[in-house]
Parts: structure tokens; sequence; C-alpha cells
């Protein structure tokens, strides 16, 4: 899968944020599995990945709930978003689009 702009899937983390690093296992566990490249972009020290964040702030906060939230995972292809806890079998299924 390409990791060109407007065709990326991405992964916004927060450096110190536990969930990440809990969910941090998952992620290469799909990459191997799987092949896909996931761009992991922080977003609580690097304003730019912010920002890309915040520009599809209305359909990542719902999947959040009703706010932006890390870990946070943006199907640039399909526009999908994931957040939270989430499963392998789970990213799979959004990976895939």
């Amino acid at each position: 899968m390409s990791n060109e702009e407007g065709n990326r899937l991405i992964w916004f983390f927060g450096r110190e944020c536990p969930h990440c690093k809990a969910t941090r296992p998952l992620v290469e566990k799909l990459m191997e599995e799987t092949g896909v490249t996931i761009t992991e972009l922080e977003v609580w020290h690097n304003d730019e990945n912010a920002r890309l964040m915040r520009k599809h702030r209305e359909v990542i906060s719902k999947a959040c709930g009703g706010d932006l939230g890390v870990p946070c995972f943006y199907n640039e292809r399909n526009g999908k978003a994931l957040c939270g806890k989430v499963t392998l079998e789970g990213l799979k299924k959004w990976a895939s689009g």
C-alpha cells in the first residue's frame, strides 16, 4: 500500500500515552502480517501532525466519542477512523478499507 499523501494509513499517537504504547505491538504485528505501511504521526509534541489530525476532526471525533483522542487511526483512502482500544482484527479491517 502506498504511503503517498492522500492515500496513507495514519496512526496518530502521543509519545507518553500509555494506551498508544500498549497499541504499538498490534500495529507492528499488522504491518508484519499484511505488509501494509502505517504512517506514525506523533501529535502531542508535533504541531504539524496535530494540525493534520484536526483537519480530519469531524471523522476522528465521531470515532473517538465526540472529541479528538489517541490512539487514533485514520485511513486517507476511505476517510474512516478508529479510536481507542483496538484489536488486530479491527485494525486489519480498517486497513483493508
